[in-house]
This record gives structure tokens, sequence and C-alpha cells, in this order.
């Protein structure tokens, strides 16, 4: 009962947050055009017309979940088409980094100061340092055109099922190669921290070998405060993806955002803001978000006994 009426207030707060969203950004788009394109209109003039414009567009999702429509196209269908492509690719690289990073923070920790973990601890440290975007521009000219072994854009849906995968690799790993480093050395840390812990010390006299603590008890206590940082890196990955997924030329929402406020024309981009599209792309990345947080508050009730989601006491 608890956890149903945790999760209905936080349900609540997400559709508050995502109207607050929709708000926020309608307006801004509205008003950016206007100023743009009708630089006669008064600043007055121009909060009435928007505000008018608002309330047609908010009574229409509501009434028939329509989102606009760009070149006689509707918005949400067109979302339909390119968001597979994000969710995708944020997600495979989530299945890597996170359990690449929590392995490679086990392992530094049972070899700690040895040869191995300073190597990797070194090169960890350069990875995380170099942000995504940097990382992309590198593997596309070296892996892409260099030696030619990764297709230096996506391929085709014609070409070969290894090559359409090989594709993915390159904007996997670029998104994936700092948060691999920040959960490596979060375990790490976590880990040399717990092995000095009492408790280590009462399990060992129950007769539990090193492997059984460090199996049972330690790497999960470990976990407990790496979950927290699980979600803020997962945005911090959406945000790189945006950047990732435009400079690899991926169809996805990210093109598609970029599409929608500026367009190409002789020889530089000029600014159009098709506002239905801002705000149902925006939309979309603040649901993701605000749902995967949400799926991450109910996995520490998992990891942690000790934590139940919705109890005040």
């Amino acid at each position: 009962m608890a956890l149903f009426r945790y999760t209905l207030v936080r349900f609540f707060w997400m559709a508050l947050g995502l109207f607050f969203v929709i708000t926020l950004v309608f307006i801004a788009t509205r008003v950016a055009h206007i100023n743009v394109w009708f630089v006669h209109l008064e600043f007055p003039d121009t909060i009435y017309f928007v505000w008018d414009e608002y309330v047609v567009f908010v009574k229409n999702i509501v009434t028939r979940w329509d989102w606009g429509s760009i070149r006689g196209e509707p918005v949400w269908d067109t979302l339909l088409e390119n968001a597979p492509i994000t969710l995708k690719l944020n997600f495979i690289a989530l299945l890597v980094y996170l359990p690449s990073g929590i392995l490679i923070g086990v392992m530094c920790a049972l070899y700690q100061n040895s040869l191995f973990d300073k190597i990797v601890s070194g090169v960890l440290l350069v990875l995380g340092s170099i942000p995504s975007f940097i990382w992309i521009f590198v593997f596309i000219l070296f892996f892409g055109y260099t030696i030619s072994i990764l297709p230096p854009q996506p391929p085709s849906v014609e070409t070969p099922l290894y090559w359409r995968i090989a594709g993915w690799i390159m904007p996997v790993t670029a998104l994936a190669l700092a948060p691999i480093a920040k959960f490596a050395g979060m375990m790490r840390n976590e880990l040399i921290e717990n092995k000095f812990a009492d408790y280590q010390l009462l399990l060992r006299t129950k007769g539990l070998s090193k492997r059984q603590v460090l199996f049972r008890h330690t790497i999960r206590d470990s976990l407990v405060p790496v979950m927290p940082e699980i979600a803020p890196t997962f945005v911090f990955v959406i945000v790189g993806s945006f950047f990732v997924e435009k400079i690899y030329n991926m169809q996805g929402t990210a093109t598609l955002l970029f599409d929608s406020m500026f367009q190409l024309g002789f020889g530089f981009y000029y600014v159009v803001i098709h506002s239905p599209m801002v705000v149902m792309i925006c939309t979309f990345y603040s649901a993701l978000t605000f749902l995967f947080i949400f799926l991450m508050d109910i996995t520490y009730a998992i990891v942690d006994p000790r934590m139940r989601v919705g109890k005040t006491k």
C-alpha cells in the first residue's frame, strides 16, 4: 500500500514536471519565433498572442492527443519513427558502462596497489577526462576512415547484419567511456573502504571465507552508495548522446530536434523553430529522465533492504 501511494505521488509530480516543461518550452519557442520573424510586434502583443496559442495547444493534447504537425505530418508520428534510435543508443550504452564499470572497480579493489590496479586506474583517469563528442570524432577519423574497420556513419538497412551491428560500436563506446571510469573509481573506493569495516571481522569470525564475505556482503554493501549516481549519469549520457547522434549522423531525436530549430540555406544555418516538434522532443527527454529516476528509486529497496520506498517512519 505504501509503495502504491508512493507511486501515485511520484507520477503526480512527474505529470506536473512535464506540464511545466511543455509550458516553458512552448512559450519560449513561440516568443523566439515571433521575435525572429515578426519583429514589429510589441512585447505585450506577443505574450497575448502566444498565450492564446498555448491554450489551444494544451487543449488539443488533452482532448485529442494532438501535438501539432509539421508540413502536414503529425509530430507524434515523427517522434515514434526517430525515438527508437535514441532509446536503443542510450540503453545499450547503459548496459555497457554500468556492469563494465562495476566489474573493473571490483577487479581493481581485489588487486589494490598492484601494477594492474595502477595501469587501469591511470587509463580510466584519461578516458574519463575526454568528452564523448571528442571520442566520436576520433573514432570516426581513425576507425572509420584511417583503418576502415568500422562504418564511419550509420549503415543502411540494406547492408549485412554484422555491418549494421558494427555501426553501433563507435557511438556506444563514445558514450560509455566516461561513465565506465566514473563507476569503476567509485566501486573501487567503496570496496577498499568496506574491506576494513568492523563487520568484516565479525563475518570472518563466523567462519566465512574472504571470497564469501566479498561476494555475499562487501560488493552488495558497496553498491548502495553507487546506486544514487546511476540516474544522474544516465541524464549526463543522454545529453552527450545529443552530440554523438548529430556528429555520427544518426537519425534519432537529436537530429530531429536540431532540424526543427535550424535550417540550412544560402550557405549558413538560420533559425526556424518549429514549436510543436521542439516541445514534443523536450517532453520526450524529460519523461524518459523522470521515469528512469523513478525506476532507480524503486531499485534502491532491492539493493538495500534497509530502505523501504514509501515509508514515512
